[in-house]
């Protein structure tokens, strides 16, 4: 490990020599920006914390956590009962009958749009009453005109066909054959309800295990909110979630660490494949570029949040661009509206086929990295914010990161774009003392206007540049 003063001063020389021709990209590439103090919360510790929700029956704006953690208050009228899930962000609210609540819808959706801003997460207990039209009805009234996403559920029908009697030859761990899901798992729920399960009968298996990731970034299309409804849980521990805030996170390092990760962007493939799942293929067979750092929000409210996905299943490659470190997005709009982008991405133009670099055909403005620098960089993050990172000295996973163990029943909304989440191991666990056990959650992907701009190819064989 490079010592706290030596990153400084390698930093402060890199300031000096962005340049290509002045220093070799890959060497920057190998301040191992990661391997670093450890972060801390403390820039956002929530106890006490106020409730910004500004309904007068809803939660009070001086309610503050007591050392109890939990407060009695109101919500739209009906009496709650709320604690944080974790320092720095998250609320659990308690006794809230949501259903009884859709009479109103608009109070319902500025209380609940209010809550996500200042808390980027808020799990209702006790909602298994729901029925998976009312949690559509739910995530519509979130959304708004933005609507719903399809993409999951509506492209699993080309993946429910038998192949090897019913498996999925390799899991991804090495641990022999992974089981398909089959049709029955997808009928009779409304399209945007995507079911994610350990048992392949009952929905997509082995989702969101590969990195820490916020959901649509690989194809380009980062959905606002996301909400996950608990519908069967294990009984014998396990089946949680891990989520930090990435706003954290970049907060957590210094300026000039955060300076270099904004040059970073990520080409993904044009295909995602579940280990035991269906290939699903939103982006029409075009790669996509996607910064690993964005910007999120608006006005006072914007900031940074780390916009890729970080499953390397995914990755193609990785670059470095000195233009990208402007982050606003029309900074970005102008980058990946340069016509070199359509050389570079992909592996069919004519510079690719020649053998030229990304910086030949950039003309010096990109360069890729080493494939072991780059995924070097991008589990970085993994390792830091995931329990396998705990015991070394730059583990965050403790400070920054929520194990959510999900109750059956649990309701769960939050901010795609600032919260970084990932299933644990444990969500496969098929049964427990020789009983098979259920673990079931429905999933709505909502969608939002002011998606990070980012690079898709033109379609195969035709089309032109899009820079979204």
């Amino acid at each position: 490990l490079i010592c706290g003063i030596g990153i400084r001063a390698a930093m402060h020389r890199v300031a000096r020599v962005w340049s290509p021709s002045q220093a070799s990209w890959a060497q920057l590439a190998r301040i191992r920006i990661f391997l670093r103090q450890p972060a801390t919360a403390t820039a956002t510790q929530r106890v006490p914390r106020e409730f910004a929700v500004p309904e007068v029956d809803a939660f009070a704006k001086d309610a503050l956590f007591g050392e109890s953690q939990i407060i009695s208050t109101k919500f739209l009228g009906q009496s709650v009962l709320a604690s944080p899930l974790h320092p720095t962000f998250g609320v659990r609210i308690d006794g809230c009958r949501l259903a009884e609540l859709m009479h109103d819808p608009p109070a319902l959706a500025t209380t609940l749009r209010q809550l996500l801003q200042s808390q980027k997460m808020v799990v209702f207990s006790g909602q298994s009453e729901l029925e998976p039209e009312a949690h559509v009805a739910l995530c519509k009234l979130l959304g708004g005109s933005a609507g719903l996403d399809d993409t999951f559920s509506s492209n699993h029908a080309a993946g429910l066909s038998e192949e090897e009697g019913g498996h999925w030859p390799g899991d991804g761990g090495g641990g022999g054959l992974a089981l398909r899901p089959t049709a029955n798992a997808y009928e009779a729920l409304p399209p945007a309800v995507w079911p994610i399960s350990n048992q392949p009968d009952r929905g997509t298996v082995n989702a969101g295990d590969g990195g820490f990731h916020c959901d649509g970034a690989w194809f380009g299309d980062h959905f606002r909110y996301m909400s996950f409804l608990c519908r069967s849980q294990l009984s014998h521990g396990g089946g949680h979630t891990f989520f930090a805030s990435s706003e954290a996170l970049l907060r957590a390092l210094g300026p000039e660490e955060r300076h270099f990760l904004a040059g970073v962007l990520v080409e993904y493939t044009d295909r995602m494949v579940y280990p035991g799942g269906n290939s699903i293929n939103p982006s029409g067979g075009r790669p996509t570029v996607i910064p690993l750092v964005s910007e999120s929000g608006t006005g006072a409210d914007r900031q940074l949040a780390i916009s890729a996905f970080l499953d390397p299943k995914y990755w193609r490659r990785v670059y470095l661009c000195d233009a990208a470190r402007e982050s606003s997005p029309e900074a970005r709009r102008r980058l990946f509206a340069q016509p070199f982008w359509r050389q570079i991405v992909g592996d069919d133009s004519a510079g690719r086929r020649g053998g030229e670099s990304a910086e030949a055909m950039s003309a010096g403005a990109v360069q890729e990295l080493a494939w072991a620098e780059g995924a070097d960089i991008l589990e970085g993050i993994n390792v830091r914010l995931g329990p396998e990172g705990v015991g070394r000295p730059d583990s965050a996973h403790k400070s920054l990161t929520l194990s959510m163990q999900w109750r059956e029943g649990d309701l769960g909304f939050y901010c795609n774009r600032t919260l970084l989440h990932r299933a644990s191991a444990s969500t496969q666990r098929r049964e427990s003392h020789g009983e098979p056990e259920l673990r079931l959650m429905h999933r709505i992907s909502i969608k939002g206007g002011g998606t990070p701009p980012f690079y898709m190819a033109p379609p195969p064989r035709h089309g032109h540049v899009h820079a979204e």
